[in-house]
């Protein structure tokens, strides 16, 4: 199975998902209906034109509907298959998996998708469950259930719009930090991620569905493609608004289809973490790295185990995250980095070498000169991955920073470069209602030659205004909404 070719996509219907929707008080005749109609294999000509090549239905979870279900799917994956589409079903953990496995293989089904952690039934089955790597073994399937809606935290209160973290900017959810780290620890052959859009008494904008899309593509992930319940009801009674959104959905699968070749691109970053990203040590640097996305702050995870094999090059700063020390011989490499002008900083209980420096600039640690660089010992436990990416940031400082954007607003952006340096691309993600409504700027401190900005409905990128001084240069993105992508070269 190749299924990092694959385009998937939730395709709710038959009687268990009518079943689950009657178990909820919201849920209404016209939605029953709508469940009722997917089930039609003449539905499948909304694929038309479409990127999407693989659909995920539901096939068992253990009830007497079951039986039900596969019977009523058999004509939709029979006209399914006709068109070159694979058919997934998903498994419940309340299903005999062995039992689910025989009659998806007899109906033509190429894989079960499942949380359980039954053994494998002799039929490829891709394992979903929680936000975390897990097992780590190459080639292995990553997939994810419990993903988030990308985007603003939106709160129901009718006092405020949004949530906000400590110092004020909109809590951003997004899901692109972990696909980037799985890729670069696991390197499995596709990560998969499955969430749903959010319940809201409004349709779900055409931007946030390509925000959704471009948070898992950036980095070669791929998003099983949902619909929420007013969107699939207005594709089947041919609704403008719906038809639109349906269109804009396909022009971004389209747009990161004809651009994989940015997924090879190398995220960039003065800061490093190290850590094992597992144990006892998952919450803190897989959180740290969430909040330094997040915070559009660039960085590199290392795998602890690869660290003394790793390049440090470009690196200024490196935070140890895990206790405790290191075996000796990388210990010596992570002083002599420091030895050698980077700034180390390392949980408490570190030896502290060198000049130490007054404390208070840096109240949470112990900093000493040491050679040509610094060294910062916790005086406490790292237990809070909030502050230790702001002091991560405060530690290296800004004067090292490879991209700013001025007049953000909401805006997250994530940057990469191609393995010759020669290009790059900017990744900008636009949360909030309406365009940039003031001019939006964006330093290098490479001095690139050209830049581009791309929206997924364009067939061909406008050019960025260039503006060169002595620091590196600047290019001003237009008015744009939702996502965007500035492609630079040299």
């Amino acid at each position: 199975m190749k299924l990092n070719h694959w385009v998937p996509m939730r395709w709710p219907c038959g009687p268990l998902e009518i079943e689950r929707g009657e178990r909820q008080k919201s849920f209404r005749v016209r939605e029953r209906d709508a469940l009722q109609q997917w089930s039609d294999p003449a539905v499948l000509e909304k694929l038309a034109g479409s990127p999407v090549s693989c659909l995920v239905v539901t096939w068992a979870d253990g009830s007497p509907t079951d039986e039900a279900q596969q019977s009523s799917l058999a004509p939709l994956v029979a006209a399914a298959r006709d068109r070159g589409l694979a058919v997934v079903g998903q498994a419940g953990n309340g299903c005999d998996l062995r039992q689910a496995a025989a009659t998806a293989d007899a109906a033509g089904l190429v894989a079960l998708a499942t949380e359980s952690r039954e053994p494998g039934p002799g039929f490829p089955v891709l394992r979903f469950g929680e936000r975390t790597l897990g097992e780590r073994s190459p080639g292995r399937f990553v997939g994810v259930s419990d993903a988030p809606w990308p985007g603003l935290k939106v709160s129901r209160s009718r006092d405020y719009d949004a949530w906000s973290g400590v110092t004020g900017p909109p809590w951003v959810d997004s899901n692109a930090w972990f696909v980037r780290l799985a890729q670069e620890l696991v390197d499995p052959g596709a990560v998969w991620l499955s969430f749903d859009a959010p319940e809201s008494r409004l349709s779900v904008p055409a931007t946030a569905y390509v925000q959704a899309i471009a948070d898992c593509e950036i980095y070669g992930g791929r998003w099983v493609v949902s619909l929420d319940p007013r969107l699939r009801l207005g594709l089947l009674n041919g609704r403008k608004r719906a038809t639109k959104t349906w269109a804009e959905i396909g022009r971004a699968l389209a747009f990161f289809e004809a651009r994989r070749d940015w997924v090879d691109y190398h995220p960039v970053g003065r800061l490093g973490v190290v850590s094992d990203f597992a144990g006892s040590n998952e919450f803190v640097s897989l959180e740290m790295l969430n909040l330094l996305a997040r915070q559009s702050r660039l960085y590199r995870a290392v795998e602890r185990s690869q660290a003394l094999a790793a390049s440090f090059d470009e690196l200024k700063a490196i935070v140890y995250v895990d206790e405790p020390p290191p075996e000796k011989e990388l210990l010596g490499r992570l002083y002599a980095f420091a030895e050698e002008g980077g700034t180390l900083i390392t949980p408490p209980g570190w030896e502290e070498r060198g000049e130490r420096l007054a404390a208070v600039s840096f109240p949470r640690f112990h900093v000493s000169r040491y050679g040509r660089g610094r060294l910062a010992v916790a005086r406490e436990e790292l237990s809070d991955p909030y502050l230790l990416a702001d002091d991560a940031q405060l530690l290296m400082s800004h004067r090292h920073d490879l991209v700013r954007v001025f007049n953000p607003g909401t805006a997250r952006f994530h940057y990469s470069t191609s393995e010759d340096h020669r290009s790059g691309v900017l990744h900008v993600f636009r949360y909030g209602r309406r365009p940039f409504e003031t001019q939006v700027s964006v330093w290098f401190r490479k001095a690139w030659e050209s830049a581009g900005m791309w929206q997924v409905d364009a067939e061909e990128a406008q050019p960025a205004e260039r503006v060169a001084d002595n620091s590196g240069v600047e290019f001003h993105v237009p008015s744009v909404a939702g996502y965007c992508a500035l492609e630079v070269s040299a």
